[in-house]
């Protein structure tokens, strides 16, 4: 039986493999835990990576990567143990459980014994000294903290003194045994049963606990387990980190300089090849191939047109992997939508595709653009990134605007039989677009145009429904609904 076998999360390695990744990580993966491991003297790697970037995912990865390799891997999830007063607790339960895992044999080692000994006395004067610290900054009165803790050690002023700087000289003594006898553990793990080191704990999530919780878990790190044969690897948004720091100190607090205290060095989690992670998803498009979806695009089919889309929307609005499968999650529910009402009514339902999926991001990302966003008006988008040049003449800007523009009715002056003024609205014709058409302009942007007037065509025409902006924004208010 393999080390990988015997693993706490070794069900991984069928789920979280870099085989089966679509974010095409794999590169990275394999560069980063090599480089990783060519660390051994307590060193610790922050991951760093957006909100929705798709770093526990990577980290399980990088879990089943180096277990195949034979390095002992130990995953801590610091945000489900948000709930807990002691880090040091954590860690430490999390360590003896999972190093136990790989050989049922190490938990008798004489080390092991020693380890928990010394760990349960570091523990022990922890306790005492936050209970007096948070006394004082929270209550103000350092009687009261001391006095809970006389009653705890049931002696007098001057013995509970003497019990203090007892414990935390035992305190000091444990952290330095904590450290050897850990990295003897990793020593016993190679030359008994045959594993590689250093040892890696991947520690996830810490940027969604309290901020306190997560300061003292990286001091926990750094005094305790920043040993020989161990190395770290803590994965989360920095700047959300920074953030919750400066909550704690104050935002005058340098936080990021305060944060490199606790971290060698820092890697930031590559952006990822989104249109490769669609078409890797396998949205089955073929599902609604009985809605009119408009415009097919760059040559290709109406899935591979929607994954560019989106792939250029992402870029625009600077939507992260969690950002995109909420997106998608969101924009198959309203084409579901759409064909219910199909079934209900028979009429065949034109959709305009980018308009759909850029309102579902303007609700979600852009809500002043999207409140102002009407039947008849149509504000000017705001990118929150770049705007990318989708061809020459034809930028993500004109796509969006022209896309909703396609959606909304503008106003039309003309007269009406008798001669008098007629106020009318209508959608985009053939003659909005009879400069464009006239000059030489790419074929990506000629696509968007004649696929565009193409299905507007159909707008007034019995048993077509073309939809409108009212008609996007219904069913964007109801997958709004889906977190």
């Amino acid at each position: 039986m393999s080390i990988l076998d015997k693993a706490k999360y070794e069900h991984w390695n069928s789920t979280h493999n870099f085989d089966n990744c679509k974010l095409n990580r794999r590169d990275y993966g394999e560069f980063l835990s090599s480089y990783l491991v060519g660390e051994t003297d307590g060193f610790v790697l922050n991951l760093n990576g957006a909100w929705g970037a798709g770093k526990t995912e990577f980290l399980k990865r990088v879990y089943t990567h180096l277990l195949q390799k034979r390095h002992p891997v130990i995953y801590i999830d610091a945000w489900e143990s948000d709930f807990s007063k002691e880090p040091l607790t954590v860690i430490t339960s999390e360590l003896l459980t999972q190093l136990e895992s790989f050989n049922n044999g190490l938990g008798s080692l004489e080390n092991t014994k020693r380890l928990k000994q010394f760990l349960s006395k570091a523990i022990k004067a922890t306790a005492v000294g936050v209970a007096g610290y948070a006394s004082k900054k929270y209550l103000d009165d350092s009687t009261v903290g001391s006095n809970a803790m006389m009653k705890y050690f049931d002696e007098s002023p001057t013995d509970f003194m003497k019990q203090l700087t007892s414990e935390y000289t035992q305190q000091v003594e444990a952290i330095h045994k904590i450290r050897e006898c850990l990295s003897q553990l990793a020593e016993v793990l190679k030359t008994t049963f045959g594993a590689e080191i250093p040892v890696v704990v991947l520690v996830d999530e810490l940027d969604r606990c309290r901020p306190t919780y997560a300061i003292e878990m990286l001091e926990v790190i750094k005094h305790f387990f920043k040993t020989d044969n161990f190395v770290f690897l803590v994965a989360t948004d920095t700047e959300q980190l920074a953030h919750s720091i400066n909550a704690v100190y104050g935002y005058n607090f340098d936080s990021k300089q305060y944060l490199k205290k606790f971290f060698d060095r820092k890697a930031t989690l590559p952006s990822p090849n989104i249109e490769a992670y669609l078409e890797a998803s396998g949205n089955n498009y073929s599902a609604y191939s009985r809605l009119k979806l408009f415009p097919k695009m760059f040559n290709g089919s109406i899935a591979q047109s929607i994954n560019k889309i989106v792939t250029l929307l992402a870029t625009g609005y600077d939507l992260h992997i969690r950002d995109i499968d909420q997106l998608m999650n969101k924009f198959e529910s309203c084409l579901r939508s759409a064909l219910t009402t199909l079934d209900n009514t028979g009429n065949a339902q034109y959709i305009n595709y980018p308009a759909l999926l850029i309102g579902l991001i303007e609700h979600e990302k852009s809500q002043e653009t999207y409140s102002r966003r009407t039947k008849r008006h149509a504000p000017d988008p705001v990118l929150l990134g770049p705007n990318v040049d989708i061809s020459d003449d034809f930028t993500l800007m004109d796509l969006i605007r022209q896309s909703m523009n396609n959606i909304t009715y503008s106003r039309h002056t003309g007269q009406d039989p008798w001669g008098e003024p007629e106020i009318s609205y209508k959608l985009p014709s053939r003659s909005a677009y009879r400069s464009e058409l006239q000059n030489s302009i790419s074929s990506e942007y000629q696509g968007f145009i004649q696929e565009s007037i193409s299905n507007m065509q159909h707008a007034d025409r019995e048993q077509c429904k073309y939809w409108n902006w009212d008609d996007m924004k219904k069913v964007i208010e109801l997958a709004g609904t889906l977190e």
